[in-house]
């Protein structure tokens, strides 16, 4: 049954809260909670998003495609839902001033689901490699310690250990829950599901690679954070420039954020390698895919690596890191490659297997695409949120 195309039973009302939302004017806010939206609109639920923004002091509202949209602050958010009533409430990204109030206006038996995504649940030291260069950073690091992390962690930990009965938690990936939100939390979600982040195989469909084509080496990151390890990137095409085959690759990187041009100041001078630092919207990315063969997307730190996944599902081969999340989404030598943490020189070494091994390179394209429609596919995310909203709300009696 494809679960995209099921209606409802009945109409429901639901209210998604979240702490950005898109616009006209901003395409990328959050845009992985707008695709759920649609989805569930597309399934025959009424639902009106509340984008909590604190310093919204004047709230206003907005339409975008066929979304209602409510723009406010904590106060603005208590008034609006003492004029409304509803079935049931989404929160994405459980900070106080998107919970509280839903708590305080939500009756014991409607059911609240709570989406937990990342810098909301994490210790202040989870992000360690932003703020060890500098002493400035660090202090920085160590304000929002005390002002932030602290009373954050207190929250939410509170938050879970209540074990509400209409309350169910939702982690994209089993690592995060277990090693990165229970222990920072010091809480155990006894109410929970994990559910992947969605991958459309609509959009991200798979294309048939040549042998050519594990040649072309793709790496398309945010450069705001050291998070996403372009300097990882950067050192291992260097590394391969000393390699005899190195001038039969094609490197592209594109990306935009403050570190881009520092970072990838090394590299500029090689022929092969084409740096464009610019964002690229979604529609963008399924040609961008259909002209490589490798996704380059080491990393320090991921809940789960969305634009991994995607490419993924468009048949080019990951070379990531063994660490984090990485590990849950790609099976080392069977759906793409894992190299070691920190280690330039071991993601070479995964770019020069796959050049003198084209077989593995189709083998491993056709795998990580089967295996990231199984894993984030309709289905495996939007499809088991559906169905968790139902059960929820029939528990509730509506």
């Amino acid at each position: 049954m494809v679960l995209s195309a099921r209606k409802v039973n009945q109409v429901r009302n639901i209210l998604l809260v979240t702490n950005a939302y898109p616009s006209s004017k901003n395409l990328y806010r959050n845009g992985f909670v707008h695709r759920r939206v649609k989805a569930y609109q597309d399934c025959g639920f009424e639902v009106q998003v509340f984008y909590n923004h604190e310093p919204a002091y004047d709230p206003f509202s907005y339409h975008f495609d066929g979304v209602d949209v409510r723009v406010g602050d904590e106060l603005e958010l208590r008034r609006f839902l003492s004029q409304h009533n509803y079935d049931a409430f989404l929160i994405h990204f459980p900070e106080p001033s998107r919970v509280e109030p839903v708590l305080s206006a939500a009756r014991e038996e409607l059911p609240v689901l709570i989406w937990i995504h990342g810098f909301e649940a994490e210790a202040w030291f989870r992000r360690w490699f932003n703020f060890t260069t500098t002493q400035s950073a660090m202090r920085a690091a160590l304000e929002k310690r005390d002002s932030y992390h602290k009373l954050q962690n207190e929250f939410l930990g509170r938050l879970i250990r209540e074990n509400r009965k209409n309350l169910t938690f939702v982690n994209v990936s089993k690592w995060f829950q277990e090693m990165v939100v229970e222990p920072d939390l010091h809480a155990e979600i006894r109410q929970g599901e994990v559910i992947p982040n969605f991958v459309d195989e609509k959009l991200f469909t798979y294309k048939n690679k040549n042998p050519q084509d594990r040649k072309k080496i793709l790496s398309l990151r945010p450069f705001a954070s050291n998070k996403y390890a372009n300097d990882l990137t950067v050192a291992a095409i260097w590394e391969l420039s000393k390699r005899p085959f190195f001038s039969d690759l094609e490197f592209s990187i594109i990306g935009k954020g403050k570190l881009f041009e520092n970072v990838t100041r090394p590299i500029t001078g090689f022929s092969n390698v084409h740096l464009e630092e610019r964002f690229i919207s979604q529609k963008e990315i399924p040609s961008l895919h259909a002209n490589y063969g490798i996704f380059l997307c080491p990393t320090r730190f991921d809940s789960q690596g969305v634009s991994m996944c995607e490419a993924m599902s468009s048949g080019l081969v990951p070379i990531s890191t063994r660490t984090a999340a990485i590990p849950e989404f790609v099976e080392d030598g069977v759906t793409g490659l894992l190299a070691d943490p920190e280690d330039p020189k071991s993601i070479a070494d995964k770019i020069e297997e796959l050049y003198f091994d084209e077989s593995e390179f189709l083998n491993l394209s056709r795998k990580a695409s089967r295996s990231i429609h199984v894993k984030c596919g309709f289905n495996a995310t939007i499809g088991k949120e559906i169905e968790l909203i139902e059960r929820s709300l029939l528990s509730s009696g509506k």
